[in-house]
């Protein structure tokens, strides 16, 4: 049994976590519906890697459906009163996307290095059919490793606070989920070095150097929103699991509110993803351009229509 103030609630850690889950799922399924709508309506040339992408949109949409539930669980002091069914099917939905989108991230980042640097590769000839069967098998894999999530009990749903009990399903998840920050970060370090490596002995033509600052800024951008996202919860995660075997109860306790606050973090890779695509094609670049010119043309509207004061009423 954990002591009584191993398992104290820290409101602020609650508040913050639920705060963060709330930003991400607005900024990401506005990010995301823009996504969606240009690969329907303003993307003509589709190639592997943007069908990739358009997994990645789907399962950042999906995941962001299941936040607002997530912030609700925090809010509510960790209690979860919809039934141990919903809960499973939010655990499985959650892990699901989330897995899916880090492997799909990492299957733009290799096609990228493939295309690059072994270019000869009979894999770059790939077609539409096998990509999208390519894709399918990734979110086939992804239910079959994290389909552990859908049987937790009730009482588990969905906390990082630690149990006593290591059960298998427990254990699964929490190697899940290290081997899926370890493995795909360290693919996307390589291949974002060879690229950057083979791109400087290529482009060394003045003409072609803003080529090469563009590819730069996509492997850059991919590794910084992973190491952003998943870092943080991954050292918190670690300090939570050693922290474990200690008696010091209060140590026990800042490691799952670090954890409870950082994990918040990982879905925050849904709302940087746009970056990514702007990168990787001019027709998102254009959509997001509109839609920030939009929302800043109907704020200055706002303002200009907002009440000011007349002189001719004032009393003065």
């Amino acid at each position: 049994m954990l002591q009584p103030n191993c398992s104290e609630h820290s409101r602020a850690a609650e508040v913050a976590a639920a705060s963060l889950l709330l930003l991400e799922c607005g900024l990401g399924t506005l990010g995301n519906a823009v996504a969606l709508w240009t690969f329907f309506f303003r993307l003509k040339v589709w190639k592997p890697y943007a069908i990739y992408l358009f997994n990645l949109v789907l399962a950042d949409l999906l995941l962001a459906s299941c936040l607002p539930f997530h912030a609700a669980f925090y809010l509510g002091r960790k209690s979860w009163g919809l039934g141990r069914t919903s809960c499973q099917a939010l655990l499985f939905l959650r892990a699901l996307c989330r897995g899916s989108g880090v492997a799909f991230l990492t299957a733009v980042t290799l096609d990228r290095y493939l295309r690059v640097v072994h270019s000869r590769l009979r894999v770059n000839a790939l077609s539409l059919r096998a990509a999208w069967g390519i894709s399918a098998l990734v979110w086939l894999l992804m239910a079959a490793l994290t389909h552990q999530s859908a049987l937790l009990s009730e009482a588990d749903c969905p906390s990082s606070e630690p149990q006593e009990e290591s059960s298998f399903r427990r254990l699964w998840q929490e190697a899940l989920f290290f081997i899926q920050f370890i493995l795909p970060f360290g693919l996307i370090l390589f291949c974002s070095a060879g690229i950057l490596r083979t791109l400087r002995q290529r482009l060394r033509e003045p003409d072609r150097q803003p080529k090469l600052r563009r590819a730069q800024a996509l492997v850059g951008a991919v590794g910084a929103l992973f190491a952003l996202c998943f870092l943080p919860c991954f050292v918190a995660r670690v300090l939570l699991a050693a922290s474990r075997g200690a008696r010091a109860c209060g140590l026990r306790s800042a490691a799952v509110h670090a954890a409870d606050v950082t994990g918040s973090l990982t879905y925050l890779q849904g709302v940087l993803n746009p970056v990514v695509y702007c990168f990787s094609s001019p027709a998102f670049r254009h959509s997001y351009r509109k839609l920030f010119y939009s929302l800043t043309l109907r704020a200055r509207q706002r303002h200009a229509e907002a009440p000011g004061w007349d002189l001719r009423d004032s009393d003065s």
